[in-house]
């Protein structure tokens, strides 16, 4: 994860609320700031990743937060693997589904290496938890820290709940509720911030919302990054989100018409919830929808509402993949199966190995270290005074640590 970035390494780069809230608020309140909510909700996660940062010497702090978010991404698809062996028999699938969050396209345009979006891997993990039937104590506390997590840190969580009543009804036995006991504490926690804050959003049509699910969603899990800026060039943004669309229709359409009941359950629910976790929020701040895409770009500033569809998509098509490789009575049937498997594990893979490093936002940002050592030398000169980062104003005494 942390290779991935090209330009300035991702341990050199601290952005967004990272630099600018999270780091500087956990510098001059400690542990206080670990439950003050911003932006209209409570992000425990990235405010635990900040706490910790400030253990660390300041020049520090950029590695930790990239560290913590790579490791955010690599947990999540350890327990991916872990908690996806109930609907993938085979454990080279596993590994690909593991495979999908590390190697995830549009990844570096949002969510990688950070601890403000790390959350958002979380996020998808809280896909597969609800699905899993964990029968170690292990697994159950895995699935309930994970749950918790999220639900604390990101407060589109609560749209898992119809989940949460499914699997409340089909397994009723308190111990099959670790995941569901871990979401609901999250959100319980999460519930004061939510009623006591307002958050101002822009009105925006749902078409505009369509449109953004159609290029963040569809053609950023079928394309990617440099295939998308290919097809883009090839036949205009419309054409491509178009063609991308087909490709996961297709999909859809191959695995529900083939595809046995728990397949076709999975599919349904694995398209309700991609729309549900972008439509929502895109229609509540609604200024992603609306602002228009740079020159040259296709992905706009909201790219990370996307990334958990993305990988919600990856997971119901490798179920399928798993299912029609273990069906098949006649061998033509199988070797149909096969091919069709093998033409979508390939083209994963072609996708995954192109967009593996590329240059992105953060990769001519000036290093953190750089800007750190500037600001201790003005400290060094003028003790008494403060330095301002970003939005808020430090005490040299907290920058010369």
């Amino acid at each position: 994860m942390l290779v991935r970035q090209t330009g300035v390494p991702a341990w050199e780069t601290l952005i967004a609320e990272d630099r600018s809230v999270f780091l500087p608020q956990a510098l001059l309140q400690s542990w206080g700031s670990l439950t003050r909510p911003y932006a209209g909700y409570l992000q425990l996660y990235p405010r635990l990743i900040a706490e910790v940062a400030t253990a660390f010497p300041l020049r520090d702090a950029a590695a930790v937060f990239a560290v913590a978010g790579a490791l955010t991404a690599s947990c999540t698809a350890v327990f991916v693997c872990c908690a996806s062996s109930g609907h993938i028999r085979r454990s080279e699938l596993r590994l690909l589904l593991a495979a999908s969050v590390l190697l995830l396209p549009t990844a570096l345009l949002s969510i990688a290496n950070s601890g403000v979006d790390s959350p958002w891997y979380l996020l998808f993990g809280v896909f597969w938890a609800l699905l899993w039937r964990p029968r170690s104590r292990a697994g159950m506390a895995a699935a309930a820290l994970l749950c918790f997590a999220a639900a604390a840190s990101n407060v589109l969580a609560a749209l898992y709940l119809p989940l949460v009543a499914a699997r409340v009804i089909a397994l009723p036995r308190v111990r099959e509720q670790a995941a569901t006991l871990g979401l609901l504490a999250g959100g319980l926690v999460q519930l004061p911030a939510v009623l006591t804050l307002s958050r101002r959003g822009q009105p925006t049509t749902f078409a505009r919302a369509l449109a953004f699910y159609g290029r963040e969603v569809l053609l950023g899990a079928a394309a990617g990054y440099h295939g998308a800026l290919l097809l883009r060039d090839g036949l205009g943004l419309t054409g491509a989100t178009a063609i991308a669309a087909s490709v996961v229709a297709a999909l859809a359409a191959w695995a529900l018409i083939r595809g046995g009941p728990r397949v076709r359950v999975l599919v349904v629910t694995g398209i309700i919830l991609g729309l549900v976790l972008t439509l929502v929020p895109v229609l509540i701040t609604g200024w992603v929808a609306n602002l228009p895409l740079p020159r040259g770009a296709i992905y706009a500033n909201g790219t990370r509402y996307a990334q958990a569809p993305i990988l919600i998509i990856y997971s119901w098509v490798i179920v399928a993949v798993d299912e029609f490789l273990r069906r098949g009575r006649r061998r033509t049937e199988r070797a149909v199966n096969a091919t069709v498997a093998a033409v979508l594990v390939a083209g994963l893979l072609v996708m995954w190995t192109s967009d593996f490093r590329y240059f992105d936002g953060r990769s001519a940002t000036r290093p953190w270290s750089v800007t750190v050592a500037r600001d201790q030398r003005a400290c060094g000169r003028h003790p008494a005074r403060s330095v301002k980062i970003v939005d808020l104003r430090l005490p040299c005494s907290k920058i010369t640590q």
